[in-house]
Parts: C-alpha cells; sequence; structure tokens
C-alpha cells in the first residue's frame, strides 16, 4: 500500500511534465493548442467532430489573415438542411471560429459575422483533404 502512494505523486509530477512540455509556444495559430472541424451536416442528431491538423490550421488562418481586408460584414448564414459547412473552432480565443463552405468562409467574432467570398472552394478543399481520412464514408458521401 505504501508503494501506490508513492507512485501518485510521481505519475502527477510525470503529468504536468508532459502537459508544460506540450504547451504551445509563440504566436499566430501554432499558438492554439487544436483545432476542431464540426461537419455540420446532420440535424437532429450530433455532426461528426475531428480535428484539423496544426499544418493545415496554420496554413487555413495564415492566408485568411492575408485577406482579412477582402472580408465584408455579413449575417448569420440562414439554418438549412443539409450540409451547412465545416466549422473550425481554435483552441485559443484570440483566432475567430470559421465556417467553411464550398463558396465562401464566414469568420465569427462573438456576435459578428464576417463573410468572404471563395467561389473555387480552395478552403473547402484544403480541410477536406485534411479531415476526410477521419470521416465514416456515409459522412463523405454527404458532403458536396
Amino acid at each position: 500500500m505504501i508503494r501506490s502512494k508513492a507512485v501518485i505523486p510521481s505519475l502527477l509530477a510525470l503529468t504536468l511534465l508532459g502537459i508544460a512540455a506540450c504547451a504551445p509556444a509563440g504566436e499566430g495559430p501554432s499558438s492554439s493548442s487544436s483545432y476542431t472541424v464540426l461537419v455540420d451536416l446532420y440535424s437532429g442528431r450530433d455532426s461528426p467532430r475531428v480535428d484539423l491538423s496544426s499544418p493545415a490550421a496554420d496554413e487555413l488562418y495564415n492566408e485568411l489573415d492575408g485577406r482579412a481586408g477582402e472580408f465584408s460584414d455579413a449575417s448569420e448564414p440562414a439554418p438549412a438542411l443539409g450540409f451547412r459547412g465545416f466549422v473550425v473552432t481554435p483552441g485559443g480565443e484570440s483566432l475567430p471560429v470559421l465556417r467553411v463552405t464550398e463558396e465562401s468562409v464566414y469568420a465569427v467574432r462573438g456576435d459578428k459575422h464576417e463573410l468572404l467570398a471563395d467561389p473555387e472552394g480552395r478552403y473547402y478543399r484544403l480541410i477536406l483533404d485534411d479531415v476526410s481520412s477521419e470521416l465514416a464514408p456515409e459522412v463523405l458521401s454527404a458532403l458536396p
């Protein structure tokens, strides 16, 4: 019994060291610990949620940051049935939540929505290419 009590503080110390070693450093998109993508597809049941890789998230946020002047004020997208976009939620508070569809990117900061047209679907494909291996076949077949 004494041996197991001695193990608990050691495990706690190792856990805290592991958390500190994994803590992000620096500025910009990489400073977020994780990026979650909600595939906003279903009504009445949970939509799939997967992680976006840091390289894809960095590319996405850096490119959109470079295009900040092209965003325009917009209303929140109207609710609809079917696929409503990839909702990218960064782990850090300084970056906006994004709703990415085949033709547009909405950036959401608090109650403010901004819209960037993306008629070529570049940002949609960037996310889809990164997360497709994590999605079930029936989800992939339902996406545009």
